[in-house]
């Protein structure tokens, strides 16, 4: 007999994976179109109450089995001072039942994780942080509107290490504006100096209600080619096989065994709890957009066409 037959069907499961959106970042991006706010000034503990409430709400129409995958993005999470992230991720776990083993992720800006937080991220169950490395040359974070330097993140991973975490990523950008395949090649020898798990990789989409795509539709906004872009995603896929990692999925490589189980929820269309501000379409559009943006570049470094 066909077990298929009987199997439920995939919008009757009940998820067991759980999103969560932080909205608040120390400054916006020139590239985010994310729903972020600049933290100061605003309401971060009301936004906090009603998280709570939703996650009390949504817990009643949707009782939850075990959670195996956490995933607190944003936004930055981790501009939450250490007394709101203690009273944050106990509201998780109070209302959620968190797996023993479970993946609990937390993204992070370097400069942002100092040992009183990275102790409450502990204590509260966060066993993998993802920090927003981007780039290791200054110039280039300064033109995307980081306001961290390469060494920030560097002193991140060591502060981070000595906190007791061993799952640690940090995501990297590429066809940033003047970039050149040797900056990113400096860039991804820096990155795995470091010796992490795992390595995210992204290139750049210039996104509608930013500050990019303003420059970009007044010709202002100094793109790479596409034939270096390509490089670029040669490059990476080359060296980081070289150095031991796993080209798991698109944008994403690990060793053995750190592969992000939440990001691979998304691609097996597995159902997920999405809370906060905008939670619940977020973490869909991180995957999405990524696809349609390296789906070109696969298809160019082909010699097919470059756009669908």
């Amino acid at each position: 007999m066909d077990s298929t037959a009987t199997a439920p069907a995939l919008h009757a499961w009940t998820p067991r994976a759980l999103y969560i959106h932080i909205p608040f970042c120390t400054n916006k991006c020139y590239y985010c179109d994310f729903n972020s706010y600049v933290a100061a000034g605003q309401p971060i503990d009301a936004y906090l109450d009603a998280l709570e409430r939703e996650m009390e709400n949504t817990v009643k129409a949707l009782p939850p089995q075990t959670i195996g995958k956490v995933f607190v993005g944003g936004g930055t999470p981790t501009v939450l001072n250490p007394v709101q992230m203690t009273r944050f991720l106990e509201s998780v776990t109070r209302h959620f039942p968190i797996a023993a083993g479970a993946e609990f992720t937390m993204e992070a800006n370097p400069g942002t994780t100092d040992p009183d937080k990275l102790a409450a991220m502990r204590a509260g169950g966060v066993n993998r942080i993802s920090f927003g490395a981007q780039t290791f040359d200054n110039a280039l974070l300064a033109a995307i509107g980081r306001i961290h330097e390469a060494d920030d993140v560097v002193n991140s991973i060591a502060n981070a290490k000595a906190a007791g975490f061993t799952n640690l990523s940090i995501d990297l950008m590429f066809g940033l504006p003047r970039q050149t395949l040797q900056q990113l090649a400096d860039s991804v020898e820096r990155a795995l100096e470091l010796d992490l798990p795992h390595y995210s990789l992204y290139s750049l989409k210039v996104e509608e209600n930013t500050l990019f795509h303003r420059l970009y539709e007044r010709g202002e906004l100094p793109l790479p080619e596409e034939d270096v872009e390509v490089e670029m995603f040669a490059h990476l896929r080359r060296r980081l096989t070289e150095a031991g990692y796993g080209h798991y999925e698109i944008s994403n490589f690990a060793r053995t065994g750190f592969e992000s189980r939440h990001n691979s929820a998304y691609w097996h269309n597995e159902p997920y709890y999405g809370l906060g501000a905008g939670g619940a379409r977020l973490c869909a559009r991180r995957a999405a957009s990524q696809y349609k943006r390296r789906a070109a570049l696969y298809r160019r470094r082909a010699g097919g066409p470059a756009a669908a």
